[in-house]
C-alpha cells in the first residue's frame, strides 16, 4: 500500500488532461473534481467553458499548471448550432427571447457564402451578459442592472466556417477561432447578416491547442484510469503537449541551473531560441539562449 501512495504522490502527477466537460457544470466544477480523484490541489483549467458548453477543457496538473497561459492562447474549434428567427438577451438558448422575426428563403450555398464572409480579424462586441470588464464591473452587472453602455470591441480571427447542415430554422456549423471568440455573438451577428435574427443552441468545443475530443476522457474514466494505476493513459507529458527542441546537460550544472544562472552550451545545435532543459534524468525547466549564446532557465519545473 505505501509503494502504491508513492507512486500517487501529488509530485508524480505533472501534466494535461484532455478532459470531456458535460453541459451542466461550470469549468471550476471540473477542477474541483479532479483534485478530489488525484487528491492533489495543483491542477487548474486552461480556458473556461460555459456551464451550457460541453467539450475539450484542458486541465493542467501539478507543473503542467506553470503552462496553463500559453495553452489558453492557442486556436480554438467549435461545433456550433446557430437558432434563426429569434434574438434573446444572452445570445444563446438560456436567455429570454426578446425579439422575434420571419426567416427569408435561402439555399444553403447562400449560407455557405454568408459564413465564408464572417472568416479573417475583426473587432467583435461582446455580448450584455459576458464577464468582459469595463471600467471596473463585468459587463453583466450593467445588464442586470438595465444599464446600457458602450462595449468595447475585441479583436478576434475566425479562421474557419464551415456549414455542416441547414434544416430549416437550424444552422450547424463547424468554427475555428482565436482565443476569446464569442460563438454566441458570431450567432447573432450571422443571424443579422442573413436577414433575420439567431441564437447560439448547443455548442461543443472540439479542439484546443490540438487536443480533440475524440481522445478526451470523462471525469467517470480518469477515475477508473487513477484507480486502476493507468493515470498514464490519459496524463499528457508536458513536453509532448509543446513540440520543442530538448537538451540534456550534465548533472554538475544542476545547482547553477536551478539557482537561475547561466551555462555553457553549444546552442548552435538548437533550431530555436526555447527548449526543455533536462538534467540528473529528469525535465528541471523550460529554458532560453541568452545574448551570450549560453542557455538558462526562464520557467522552472521543478
Amino acid at each position: 500500500m505505501n509503494n502504491l501512495n508513492n507512486a500517487r504522490n501529488v509530485n508524480n502527477i505533472n501534466g494535461i488532461l484532455n478532459i470531456l466537460k458535460p453541459t451542466g457544470m461550470t469549468s471550476h466544477d471540473v477542477v474541483s473534481q479532479v483534485r478530489k480523484i488525484l487528491n492533489t490541489k495543483h491542477v487548474g483549467h486552461a480556458g473556461t467553458l460555459d456551464p451550457n458548453v460541453s467539450g475539450v477543457l484542458v486541465i493542467c496538473v501539478g507543473k503542467g499548471t506553470k503552462f496553463s497561459e500559453i495553452l489558453m492562447n492557442g486556436d480554438k474549434e467549435y461545433i456550433c448550432e446557430l437558432i434563426l428567427g429569434k434574438k434573446t438577451d444572452t445570445q444563446d438558448s438560456y436567455g429570454k427571447i426578446v425579439e422575434e422575426h420571419s426567416i427569408p428563403s435561402f439555399n444553403e450555398q447562400y449560407i455557405c457564402d454568408v459564413l465564408k464572409s464572417f472568416e479573417g480579424e475583426q473587432l467583435q462586441i461582446p455580448p450584455a451578459y459576458s464577464a468582459v470588464k469595463l471600467n471596473g464591473k463585468k459587463l453583466y452587472e450593467y445588464a442586470r442592472e438595465n444599464i446600457e453602455v458602450k462595449k468595447p470591441g475585441k479583436p478576434v480571427n475566425i479562421k474557419e466556417i464551415k456549414l455542416i447542415k441547414f434544416n430549416q430554422d437550424r444552422v450547424l456549423m463547424k468554427v475555428k477561432c482565436t482565443k476569446g471568440t464569442y460563438m454566441r455573438t458570431l450567432c447573432n451577428d450571422i443571424g443579422e447578416h442573413l436577414g433575420t435574427l439567431g441564437y447560439m443552441g448547443v455548442l461543443v468545443r472540439t479542439d484546443a491547442k490540438g487536443l480533440k475530443i475524440e481522445d478526451s476522457v470523462s471525469l467517470d474514466e480518469l477515475k477508473f484510469l487513477y484507480n486502476n494505476n493507468r493515470l498514464s493513459e490519459c496524463l499528457i507529458p508536458i513536453d509532448e503537449i509543446f513540440k520543442m527542441d530538448k537538451i540534456f546537460v550534465e548533472d554538475e550544472y544542476y545547482d547553477k541551473l536551478i539557482n537561475g544562472n547561466e551555462i555553457k552550451f553549444d546552442t548552435t545545435i538548437l533550431d530555436s531560441n526555447e527548449f526543455f532543459i533536462y538534467c540528473k534524468d529528469m525535465l528541471i525547466g523550460l529554458g532560453h539562449k541568452t545574448k551570450n549564446n549560453e542557455v538558462k532557465i526562464n520557467k522552472m519545473l521543478m
